[in-house]
């Protein structure tokens, strides 16, 4: 269409004019290429990180392996295809006990417009929000309500990761290929390769909180209001995102990034900036009142374990495992080998190419205070991961709280980013400064030394793990993929075109962490049969009573399924802890009540299946009515113990005789429905108990009237009532949480005084405004 009479002819409405008078495809090309040069170099940039992400969850995607935890980890699996390596796709099993089975409760309880506050199915009940490995209120679980959705979760936390790491990378002026390679490592990093459960929920808010502080920084230096709303986000992210122990270490490396920031300013843009920083730690903390209120409700009330000892914090990684992190499969794939004990200890990894660029960096031209501070925070977190040298890592450890934190495991990200940091200013260094070219040949040659080392250091450990894994294909293949990335790094150093350069060392870096972030898919199941007979069965008949298993429906999968049961696998409160063993299991730990060998239990001790025959009243009195077992797994049978009542292809089904209610009441008929209201009718004075664990915040309401709840036998809860035809009801909130909303309304609040300011206020100016993306420093 042609402009009117005096319009202006714009470039682009130029090529859509041409492209109108022409016919068929060259119409279209040219049409389709006008709409992508309007797309930023930025966005092209972004669109890469994406689908880099797209990609290495590609095996999933297309449905060639099954990511969904459910068969693999709730115990009804019959029928399982393995997948094309050994090995699991993830280390730690809480992808499938806590984020999927306790995750997609609290996201059902939303979508169903309840606040997720209290879990009826884990134990004999216990606080949702407040135990934390939920997420209940992190916005990314409402994706688990969906059966595949952990996948999608962890994609969207990937592409976050991604996206802030690219950001804060060209805030610090570092080239567009340099940044793209290094949002692309930290998006696939180690971390998000090899874990999948609430550990992972808190690191993509580590690159946002510090691009949070970047804002802030260059607020103070411009004189400019606010800049520090994007710390109160990431802040607050990071608390709801159920992983305390790496938001608080995550917390640390941004506390390190912010004083370089301050050293770079002057006395009053450092207050400037000292005061963004701190409106913004306040405005975390008033966003996540909730949360931080349901938490100290819960830790307060909860037998966390070794976690109250200074045990966790005094653990290292050995040396052995120092060539797992440059070659991340030299001891074969997850938990392959039950030898392997080294998984269990590992968080993460960094790749050949990383090290390599990253050794470039430190010696780049650029951004010396910045090098050296976060050159510097990954030494002191190295050497408290693995306790070498001795003196550094104890550094680190003097922090308050840090004796309780394994840093050995859920200090890698922050390590990663540390890394990715420096092989960025690494990468572009070797594009900025043609004579550094060098320096990439020299780097290439040091890593190709390292790798020698680390496979001979590897060499006798794998040796020691015998023939039956195979690990030495590898040792080899780790050792060739390391070796094609340092030849791969030395050819693009002998490229004299800068633009090709980068983008070989860019696609260097990124090849490399997609290869190393898609090996776990392939132990994957391929498909699963699950059966789904005993879930249904107690959906009929089990109603507001309990069921203990010795293996099908492990724990917490109840919660999952809606069924209560009596296991737990989780951080219980203290008062149910004291009833298993008083009651039920006087040696298993109660943080690992399972039911079964997968539970810590000491050499030579009864089995759980003794110690079940032998405090059958404990079972009784807690409410159980049905016991699971492994198909082929009898119990004796009685009149006073128990009888048969369902076989599937992986359960047997047992009722327990002489089981108590969940209501009881002496000389009362009880009439109920659910677990939070029961009518009565007394012929006299009467105690009601409802075996729900007591815990401050629960009410009791006898006729729309408060009245007090007192604990019975230790752990359950019981009220007075008259006699007489009466409604009891009970409702749980964490104690405080009102001021909890008020915080979160006053955080809120906050951080529209920036932008209320901006529209009603004069534009404050401190002298000469300097630029807007100031020098790095």
């Amino acid at each position: 269409m042609l402009p009117r009479r005096g319009e202006i002819l714009r470039a682009s409405d130029l090529v859509t004019f041409e492209a109108s008078a022409l016919p068929g495809t060259r119409q279209r090309r040219l049409a389709a290429r006008s709409v992508l040069h309007r797309v930023s170099p930025d966005g092209w940039a972004i669109a890469a990180v994406a689908l880099a992400v797209v990609l290495a969850n590609l095996p999933y995607l297309l449905g060639y392996f099954d990511p969904n935890p459910l068969g693999t980890r709730s115990g009804l699996a019959f029928s399982i295809s393995q997948g094309l390596i050994n090995g699991k796709p993830t280390i730690d099993p809480n992808i499938g006990y806590s984020s999927q089975a306790i995750g997609h409760l609290a996201a059902l309880d939303i979508l169903h417009l309840h606040l997720p506050w209290w879990n009826p199915y884990e134990a004999t009940g216990m606080p949702l929000l407040g135990e934390t490995q939920s997420a209940a209120l992190f916005p990314p679980t409402l994706l688990t309500a969906l059966s595949g959705g952990q996948v999608y979760e962890r994609m969207l936390l990937e592409l976050v990761a991604g996206i802030s790491t690219y950001l804060l990378l060209r805030r610090i002026a570092i080239t567009r290929p340099a940044a793209c390679a290094g949002a692309i490592a930290f998006a696939l990093d180690g971390t998000f390769a090899w874990f999948a459960h609430a550990a992972i929920n808190p690191v993509p808010f580590l690159p946002m909180l510090v691009l949070g502080i970047e804002r802030a920084y260059t607020a103070a230096c411009t004189g400019r209001r606010g800049g520090w709303r994007l710390i109160v986000l990431a802040g607050g992210l990071s608390i709801y995102a159920g992983f305390p122990e790496v938001a608080y270490i995550d917390a640390l490396m941004a506390l390190c990034w912010l004083g370089w920031r301050a050293g770079c300013l002057k006395a009053d843009q450092r207050r400037a900036l000292a005061a963004k920083a701190a409106l913004g730690g306040l405005g975390a903390a008033l966003v996540s009142a909730p949360m931080l209120m349901a938490m100290s409700g819960f830790l307060g009330h909860a037998d966390v374990g070794v976690h109250t000892t200074a045990r966790l914090g005094a653990e290292h990684l050995p040396g052995s495992a120092m060539p797992q992190l440059l070659m991340p499969y030299v001891y074969g794939q997850i938990n392959s080998d039950p030898r392997a004990v080294i998984w269990t200890m590992v968080g993460g990894y960094v790749s050949t190419s990383l090290l390599l660029l990253a050794a470039v960096g430190v010696c780049a031209r650029a951004h010396r205070g910045l090098r050296l501070v976060v050159l510097g925070w990954g030494l002191l977190v190295f050497a408290r991961m693995y306790g070498q040298p001795p003196l550094l890592g104890h550094v680190i450890g003097v922090l308050p709280e840090m004796s309780k934190v394994e840093v050995f495991r859920y200090g890698t990200p922050v390590l990663e980013l540390s890394v990715i940091v420096l092989a960025a200013l690494g990468l572009d260094d070797a594009v900025r400064v043609p004579q550094h070219r060098r320096r990439l040949l020299w780097g290439a040659l040091g890593i190709a030394g390292l790798v020698g080392a680390a496979a001979l250091a590897a060499r006798p450990v794998v040796r020691g793990f015998g023939t039956g894994f195979h690990h030495g294909p590898y040792l080899v293949a780790s050792v060739v993929w390391a070796a094609l990335v340092v030849v791969a790094t030395a050819g693009a150093a002998l490229l004299r075109d800068a633009r090709r350069r980068a983008i070989l060392l860019a696609l260097v870096v990124a090849g490399d962490a997609l290869a190393l972030f898609v090996v776990p898919e392939f132990s994957a199941p391929r498909a699963d049969r699950v059966d789904l007979a005993p879930v249904v069965y107690l959906q009929r008949h089990l109603g507001t009573s309990r069921f203990f298993t010795l293996g099908p429906i492990a724990p917490n999968y109840g919660s999952y399924f809606g069924l209560a049961t009596l296991n737990i696998n989780d951080f219980p409160p203290t008062a149910y802890a004291g009833y298993v063993h008083a009651r039920l299991d006087p040696v298993v730990d109660p943080g690992l009540f399972v039911g079964n060998f997968g539970g810590w239990r000491p050499r030579r001790a009864p089995t759980p299946e003794s110690e079940l025959m032998r405090h059958l009243d404990g079972y009784r009195a807690a409410a159980v009515r049905y016991v699971l077992t492994p198909a082929g797994q009898s119990l004796p049978q009685g009149k006073r113990t128990f009888r048969l009542v369902r076989r599937t292809p992986t359960t047997w089904i047992y009722e327990l005789a002489g089981t108590s209610g969940y209501f009881t009441a002496g000389g009362c008929e009880i009439q109920s429905s659910g677990r939070e209201a029961a009518q009565l009718s007394c012929r006299g004075p009467a105690t009601l108990v409802r075996r729900e664990t007591w815990f401050d915040g629960w009410t009791a309401r006898v006729d729309g009237h408060l009245t007090p709840i007192r604990r019975v036998d230790g752990l359950f809860q019981a009220v007075s009532v008259p006699a007489g035809s009466h409604r009891i009801e009970f409702s749980f909130a964490p104690p405080g949480i009102g001021w909890g909303w008020l915080a979160l309304i006053g955080g809120c609040a906050l951080m529209c005084v920036p932008w209320i300011a901006a529209r009603t206020g004069r534009p404050r100016s401190r002298g000469v405004r300097r630029s807007a993306r100031p020098a790095a420093g």
